[in-house]
């Protein structure tokens, strides 16, 4: 299977392997791919728990469109990727990081870090 777009030189083959498993459909709706990486702030309800804010790094504009699909990875190690995607409108829409473990040649959800409307 190869992807039907040109993918920008920061995408590492860990990356390329996640949009063929679970974007392969929808891939020439994607209109940003990127990197990112979490910045931490204090939780005043928790102060033992930081919150954790994604900060937007290098990015790739792929196609304009009203509807935005951004995803942007963060590889912590061989087999461990986060990935933050963001959906909707431009004032508007879903936000979410999940942690992807690759096992046996296949991603599996870990956890989901990050999860909000805006």
């Amino acid at each position: 299977m190869n992807l039907e777009i040109e993918l920008p030189v920061f995408i590492t083959p860990l990356m390329k392997k996640w949009l063929l498993q679970y974007k392969f459909d929808t891939i020439k709706e994607i209109t940003t791919l990127g990197l990112f990486h979490w910045d931490f702030r204090p939780n005043r309800r928790k102060p033992e728990k930081p919150r954790r804010i994604p900060r937007l790094g290098e990015t790739c504009k792929l196609i304009e469109s009203n509807f935005k699909r951004s995803i942007y990875f963060l590889k912590i190690d061989t087999t461990t990727l986060h990935v933050f995607e963001s959906s909707g409108p431009s004032l508007a829409g879903l936000k979410i990081a999940k942690e992807y473990i690759f096992e046996g040649e296949k991603f599996t959800v870990k956890s989901v870090l990050l999860k909000y409307i805006s």
